[in-house]
């Protein structure tokens, strides 16, 4: 590692990773970082340079394209990934002299590659460094979107003509807050790093410096990190002390708190999930936040479970789904999915309306929700509900659009979709 830049090379093993092995961006970030022995700050620069080639890579392939005469599926995944974090700084990081960042890479390239690939590398940047963006002419276009934000140009075209704008992609690459939930059960009052928002009664957003989890606020359970659109969803539910209701599809376990802490530890929660492994997880992180109302159930929710019919005053349904309205903090997902992919998620969505439906007591609610901005996933599946369940119509605040989307520009949130039914 002597004479390397750390964080630039702790980058590229993590491009790599990502790339060749299609581990998920955030993990094998955490692993190669935990395992480092760089201090904070090279460790907050590591991840904002491969998070940000992530995110930015149809863009930076772009540049590449038009500087190299070696075809992109031609050069080594190593090469490509120190071109793609090259660019990356240049274009984005001002902070960063561009010299240093030719230099760095130069470096990387005689580790990494053959005897070539540092003057190719070398070359390549230092005219990155004086070149445009290589965009399409017509800034209206699909592929002059697909190509500035870096968006699969299917999935350009599918929110285009749902009738999403620019805004909705110049959003998603934008950092996003990090919220979080007071937890009323043990505190009532947070410190001057966290302050106050508008997503729910308890919401906050985290100011201060270094990782949330790392704050005494989490450590001492008076905490819970949880994006506003989440808590939006909670609040739907319109809960009462004393009720009994069920998480269908609980972890990691975000919205059993917050339901266990509206009914102020009274009533039951049942917390499921089809992993049994994720279980203690969920029940570690409602101990630390006092919380004693809860039962954990392994449980498919594409499989109907008698115990549960009739059985409770509110269901909740946080459906597995596409993942594309958390693209700002998992932009490695964009790369995974398919319009394909999509249609079998519906079934399975299908499945699990059709089981959540039958526990609801009369006059109960149901929520359905999903974390994506698909209108297949969304609106489609709510009109599937009301059709198939005539016991069932929606909330007077949803009826007009068949659910709430949350959007980031728009709200603040993640991209985040909801709706609230009653059973006659």
């Amino acid at each position: 590692m002597a004479g390397l830049s750390k964080p630039r090379e702790a980058a590229l093993r993590v491009l790599v990773a990502v790339e060749k092995d299609g581990a998920y961006l955030n993990i094998v970030l955490r692993d190669i970082l935990s395992a480092s022995d760089m201090d904070d700050r090279d460790k907050a620069l590591s991840q904002a340079i491969a998070f940000g080639t992530v995110k930015n890579s149809v863009y930076l392939d772009n540049i590449i394209k038009n500087l190299s005469k070696i075809k992109l599926n031609k050069l080594s995944v190593w090469i490509h990934n120190i071109l793609r974090m090259g660019i990356y700084c240049i274009k984005f990081m001002d902070r960063i002299p561009a010299s240093a960042t030719v230099n760095e890479c130069v470096r990387l390239a005689r580790r990494y590659g053959h005897g070539a690939s540092a003057g190719f590398v070398n070359a390549l940047l230092r005219n990155a460094c004086k070149c445009g963006d290589f965009l399409p002419e017509d800034t209206s276009s699909p592929e002059y979107i697909s190509i500035k934000y870096s968006y699969p140009l299917w999935l350009t075209k599918k929110w285009l003509s749902e009738g999403y704008t620019e805004d909705l992609f110049r959003s998603m690459n934008e950092e996003p807050p990090i919220t979080v939930r007071l937890n009323t059960i043990k505190a009532l009052s947070l410190p001057d790093e966290f302050v106050k928002s508008d997503f729910s009664p308890f919401s906050y957003e985290y100011k201060g410096s270094g990782s949330v989890e790392n704050t005494p606020s989490f450590k001492n359970g008076h905490i819970a990190v949880q994006d506003g659109a989440s808590q939006i969803a909670v609040m739907a539910l319109q809960v009462k002390k004393d009720m009994s209701i069920l998480d269908l599809c609980s972890a990691p376990g975000g919205k059993t708190g917050f339901i266990a802490q509206l009914l102020e530890n009274t009533g039951e929660v049942v917390s499921c999930d089809i992993h049994s492994h994720k279980l203690p997880l969920i029940e570690a992180n409602l101990s630390r936040l006092g919380i004693t109302n809860t039962k954990t159930v392994q449980n498919d929710a594409t499989v109907f479970c008698s115990e549960f019919e009739n059985r409770f005053d509110r269901v909740i349904c946080d459906v597995p789904c596409s993942g594309l309205g958390v693209l700002r903090r998992k932009p490695d997902i964009k790369w995974t999915k398919s319009d394909e992919d999509n249609l079998e998620l519906v079934k399975i969505q299908r499945k699990i309306i059709d089981c959540a439906a039958r526990y609801v007591k009369k006059g109960g609610i149901l929520v359905y929700s999903t974390c994506t901005i698909n209108k297949k996933e969304n609106e489609e599946n709510v009109k599937y509900l009301l059709d198939n369940y005539e016991e069932f119509s929606l909330l007077d605040d949803f009826k007009e659009t068949f659910g709430r989307q949350l959007l980031p520009h728009a709200d603040g949130t993640d991209g985040f979709f909801y709706a609230a039914f009653e059973r006659k």
